[in-house]
């Protein structure tokens, strides 16, 4: 019975364990990860309208827009490289978090089955148990026949002899 006690109380701990854990986890990924923001669009936007706009003058001492412009694009080119790992570690964690979800809900249907085995086993533990006491009872009954039929037996015997010689002495004494 302490048996199933202790496994009733395992189960509810473990239950309880993978419910914490799946609250730290979540927690955890919340504040590893930064809100995404949402492109914009409209900074390319306004590149292109600069550049197609020909009636910009240019001061004398002022500098060439295409080393700009290339250093922009090489910018950019490196935001979207950025963009790009940062969106498949975002892909490989929420995968990793849903294999640690899946994994602590078989965890949970693992101790389920547990205790449900230790409930099978403690009850044939208890039929086993019965079934020695009934083994060691007809056990006793059997040798209380035996004894019985073998006190009966002499008894009859016993009888048998006497009438027996009974019989040959009054056939003597007659």
């Amino acid at each position: 019975m302490q048996v199933l006690i202790l496994s009733e109380r395992l189960h509810s701990v473990t239950a309880l364990f993978d419910l914490l854990k799946g609250i730290r986890f979540q927690e955890a990924i919340n504040r590893a990860t930064p809100r995404r923001k949402p492109r914009q669009l409209v900074k390319s936007n306004s590149v292109d309208v600069s550049a197609n706009n020909p009636s910009e003058i240019r001061e004398p001492g002022e500098l060439p827009t295409e080393p700009l412009r290339v250093q922009q694009q090489l910018l950019d080119d490196e935001t979207r490289a950025l963009q790009v790992e940062l969106t498949g570690l975002l892909d490989a964690v929420q995968e990793t978090e849903t294999k640690m979800v899946e994994m602590s809900a078989l965890n949970h249907l693992m101790s389920t089955h547990i205790l449900k085995q230790a409930q099978q086993i403690e009850l044939l533990y208890e039929e086993a148990v019965e079934a020695t006491n009934n083994v060691e009872m007809g056990n006793k009954e059997l040798s209380q026949a035996i004894q019985r039929n073998s006190s009966s037996r002499t008894f009859l015997l016993l009888f048998l002899f006497v009438l027996t010689f009974s019989i040959l002495f009054l056939d003597w004494y007659s």
